[in-house]
């Protein structure tokens, strides 16, 4: 298409949506309409560019992997494509390397399109939709309503997660190079902060298991690597509220390998993203000890903030197990001890926490966890061996975050993703009440 045609058919998509011939229509049809015309103009200009395209048939065509020549064996293959604008068809050369055996279509290699399967940007949007909606059936109903795209949720599925693989075997290769000795390249511009968070979670597979009906229980690892803009403000040491600096662009890694493999996923992502550059660097996370170890492994120049919300339900646990679930004893206590810690004063948290666990006694011997005397005594250490993480004014006066949340509403996404155990749940119940 040169410029006369495009001209003309751009006339014409112009002359269709005049008043006269859309006189009738409502705000949302007039808006249907104007997107068809739009798209036909851009699968032709599409078309022509592909047409034009000296890949497209290239006189001396070389292979994309060994750089020998290829041997056209088709000079006009066609081809259909799922692509953004819908299915179209192109023709372009094809052929294979007798060097290497790697059969490609130079056309094909040189736009990044995929050897099989649509088009990158449909891609994009189908993997998009596969990891937000809460099933592929919903995914290929959500790509078909709001993108054009038709697909089964089978098809939903096997593209995404072969491209969720291709994705998890990059990551374990740049992992492994890592470990190799093999520097990560950070970004050009260093952030002012970046903000590295953890949390672990436990999510229900497909996987049978013996012991639980309706897959097995697994636990998974999530963290979160964000920039943030703090604001300074020595006031906020004495604030009764307080928001610290907001999260900007987040980035995640996932898995539900062991937490040793996870904490260098995760360094290498936090790397990718700036962590080596940042002028200041935090890791929030609660008080485990697996967290605790990939903390002092891998990010131990970073300024630890024990996640505040943690904190505060450590201590409800305290005062409920000392006076009992809704009593005013307990509601006293847990509101001083909050203040008291909010302000700073971790000393004097930890002594009301040694006061109480010494007026119910030492627990005995293999006393169950959920005993009142395990939870006092244990809490002691609990916030002795997290003292450091808990500076909690100096952390406001940053204007640094103090909540791990971010993890956290990503360990519930992935997990809602992942199949979780309430839908299958009800599945088998449905199930086994069609059988009875």
């Amino acid at each position: 298409m040169d410029e006369k045609e495009f001209l003309a058919a751009s006339r014409g998509e112009f002359g269709g949506m005049g008043y006269l011939m859309t006189k009738d229509l409502n705000m949302a049809e007039l808006v249907a309409r104007a997107e068809a015309a739009g798209k036909r103009l851009a699968r032709a200009l599409l078309l022509s560019r592909l047409e034009q395209d000296p890949h497209r048939n290239p006189a001396e065509p070389f292979c994309g992997r060994c750089g020998a020549k290829l041997r056209i064996q088709e000079a006009a293959q066609r081809r259909e494509l799922s692509t953004a604008l819908g299915e179209f068809e192109y023709q372009r050369a094809y052929g294979v390397c007798d060097r290497c055996g790697h059969t490609a279509a130079p056309l094909d290699e040189a736009l990044g399109i995929p050897p099989f399967g649509p088009s990158v940007e449909t891609r994009q949007k189908i993997c998009h939709a596969a990891a937000t909606a809460r099933s592929f059936e919903m995914a290929a109903e959500i790509l078909e309503e709001q993108a054009g795209i038709k697909l089964s949720a089978k098809q939903v599925r096997v593209i995404s997660e072969t491209e969720g693989k291709a994705l998890a075997e990059e990551r374990a290769q740049e992992v492994k190079s890592f470990r190799s000795g093999k520097p990560i390249a950070g970004p050009e511009q260093p952030p002012e902060l970046i903000v590295v968070v953890a949390d672990g979670g436990r999510i229900q597979t497909r996987q049978a298991d013996d012991e639980q009906e309706g897959g097995a229980w697994k636990e998974d690892k999530v963290g979160a690597i964000y920039e943030a803009t703090p604001r300074k403000d020595p006031e906020a040491r004495e604030a009764e509220k307080y928001e610290g600096a907001r999260a900007q662009m987040k980035t995640f890694a996932a898995s539900m390998t062991d937490w040793d493999e996870f904490g260098w996923m995760l360094c290498v992502e936090a790397i990718k993203r700036g962590y080596v550059q940042a002028k200041e660097k935090l890791f929030i996370s609660d008080g485990a000890q697996s967290l605790r170890t990939l903390r002092q492994d891998h990010f131990n120049g970073a300024t630890f903030i024990l996640d505040w919300y943690h904190a505060v339900e450590h201590l409800s646990g305290c005062g409920k197990a000392a006076f009992g679930e809704n009593t005013d004893e307990y509601a006293a206590w847990y509101k001083k001890m909050k203040t008291k810690l909010w302000l700073g004063e971790l000393d004097a948290v930890i002594r009301g926490i040694e006061k109480e666990s010494a007026r119910v006694g030492k627990p005995q011997p293999k006393e169950h966890e959920s005993s009142p005397r395990v939870i006092l005594h244990r809490n002691i250490g609990y916030f002795n061996d997290n003292r450091d993480g808990m500076d909690y004014p100096r952390f406001r006066a940053e204007g640094w975050p103090i909540g791990s949340g971010v993890a956290e509403g990503a360990v519930k996404q992935f997990g809602m993703r992942l199949k979780g155990s309430e839908n299958q749940k009800r599945v088998l119940q449905a199930s086994r009440q069609r059988e009875v």
